[in-house]
């Protein structure tokens, strides 16, 4: 066998290994498994015959997008909204295997280096060739300083080596950028908008999706249609989607009911018995990589004290927050994968234990401990910051809550720095290195006190560059340990079922992992 051949075999082998490692393949000790589906009185059928096109859908969905441009969007509410309009370079399966995207195909020369084979024929939706350069070009403005991601920073260099091949040059071995590219990293901007807008881009945005934008009422309508130029021949079903900005869980429910809406990703625990007894409506539940976080700032008092952190860690009773919040719908979380994922580990146990918390407060010296805990002004986000207000003031800390519209919270929050807490979800990411190095990097956007310590940031580069799936969950233990347990610098709470709702004429709908719905699969069933 030539040399050449033998290097060939290799990589293609070394392809198919670490293809199995990232989607979560491997032997029976380190198997992914997918938690079960919660049964419900109504589930999904089988979608009747082929897909029709045409007709138009509403959807209704609890939050506005942060921002058109994926590199500066702050939420993760904001995929579902941004996916109509950008493919990404890579796909993910619905149990969160890699598939091609834009990219059709990937290779690893060596565990520094990655080709992306593009896609033939693609263009963005204002005409202009969606290329290597193109590619580029995104990839580039996804590592500058205007960005907020930070999936991508182990990304050293773009090459662009043909018009349809790109060459990705690592600064370190990284086991995630092949699904990091299936998120807001890869979702593919048009340079020439980008471009031509400048600084006002977010208003005119072009992607290579299969929906175009049409129209945008800030926190109440989006309107988009078809991309009558969309690459994959028969997508999408539907001529026209609208998405209305409905916060109420009650008003989402009644617009569903009365047809004013036809569909809801995500239907408040306290709703779902409702629905059941609703012929009409045809409910889908999945378990997800989503969870409920307090968010803390370590950068400023009380937070930038451990003790604090660690009396609320322990401070809060999660399970007694999932029976009086969710009516019993949850899992305890302790940790920021859920249980039966492949990355979370049984052995870590935070108990509730308020004499603790009492305990940590008096042996730092801090009397009169008090913060603001920003949330949003809907029943569900309210009443979970009183009951979590409730349980920290037994312990000795007062909570002073803030409400806010959701992209405010946020901002104010992540952005502004202008309060000491947040509770928020955190919506779970394609691959479990995405989540530590967003959750736990010291210059993630999302670590806004900037926390760390240097075992930390070590364990998380280990982590990147290890590609053998027991080995990355042992190194993840590791890493919550260090973060949660040790230091609290975030403080998870429980996860929960997502159950999406929708009208019996709707059709097409595949929950995934994320439990983040992706709208251009949908179609209506034609009468």
């Amino acid at each position: 066998m030539s040399k050449l051949k033998r290097r060939s075999l290799t990589m293609v082998t070394l392809f198919v290994v670490l293809m199995m490692v990232i989607s979560g393949c491997g032997s029976q000790s380190g198997s992914t498994k997918t938690p079960d589906t919660p049964p419900t009185a109504n589930p999904v059928s089988e979608s009747p015959g082929t897909p029709q096109h045409g007709g138009s859908l509403t959807v209704a969905y609890v939050a506005d997008v942060t921002n058109f441009d994926p590199i500066k969007g702050t939420t993760g509410n904001d995929h579902a909204l941004l996916w109509p309009l950008y493919d990404t370079l890579v796909k993910f399966s619905p149990d969160m295997k890699p598939e091609p995207g834009l990219a059709a195909s990937w290779e690893f020369p060596d565990n520094m280096t990655i080709l992306l084979h593009l896609r033939e024929g693609v263009k963005f939706s204002d005409g202009s060739p969606f290329n290597a350069e193109a590619v580029k070009f995104n990839i580039d403005r996804v590592n500058s300083t205007d960005s907020q991601i930070s999936d991508l920073k182990n990304i050293q260099s773009v090459e662009v080596v043909d018009d349809k091949t790109v060459k990705l040059q690592l600064s370190q071995p990284d086991s995630s950028i092949i699904l990091a590219l299936s998120d807001r990293g890869g979702m593919m901007v048009s340079p020439t908008a980008v471009k031509t807008h400048g600084a006002d881009y977010s208003l005119h945005p072009v992607g290579a999706g299969p929906f175009i934008v049409t129209n945008h009422i800030p926190n109440g309508e989006i309107g988009y249609e078809a991309n009558q130029n969309y690459w994959q021949k028969g997508l999408p079903y539907l001529d026209k989607l609208t998405v209305k900005v409905i916060p109420d869980a009650n008003s989402q429910i009644n617009a569903l009911k009365t047809g004013q809406v036809d569909f809801l990703p995500n239907v408040q625990p306290q709703m779902v018995a409702a629905l059941k007894a609703d012929a009409n409506i045809v409910l889908s539940p999945t378990n997800t990589l989503a969870l409920n976080m307090i968010y803390l700032r370590t950068d400023a008092p009380p937070f930038n004290d451990k003790a604090a952190r660690l009396a609320v860690l322990y401070g809060i009773n999660r399970q007694q927050l999932i029976d009086a919040i969710n009516f019993g719908q949850g899992t305890v979380a302790v940790q920021p994968f859920p249980k039966d994922y492949w990355a979370h580990d049984d052995s870590i146990n935070i108990p509730y234990d308020p004499e603790k918390s009492k305990q940590l407060l008096k042996d730092a010296g801090l009397s009169n401990v008090s913060f603001t805990l920003t949330t949003y002004p809907i029943e569900w986000w309210t009443r979970l910051a009183n009951g979590i207000k409730g349980q920290l003031e037994e312990v000795g800390i007062n909570v002073n809550i803030k409400t806010l519209e959701p992209n405010a919270a946020v901002q104010s929050f992540l952005g502004d720095k202008e309060t000491n807490a947040l509770t928020g979800n955190w919506s779970g990411r394609p691959d479990p290195q995405m989540t530590i190095a967003s959750l736990y990097g010291k210059d993630s956007y999302y670590n806004p006190g900037k926390a760390t310590t240097s075992e930390l940031e070590s364990l998380i580069k280990e982590a990147a560059a290890t590609t053998d799936q027991n080995q990355r969950a042992g190194l993840y233990k590791k890493i919550v340990n260090t973060s949660v347990v040790e230091n609290a610098f975030s403080i998870p709470t429980f996860s929960q079922p997502m159950t999406a709702a929708m009208s019996k004429k709707i059709q097409g709908f595949e929950p995934n992992l994320l439990g983040k719905a992706i709208f251009s699969s949908l179609w209506v069933e034609q009468k």
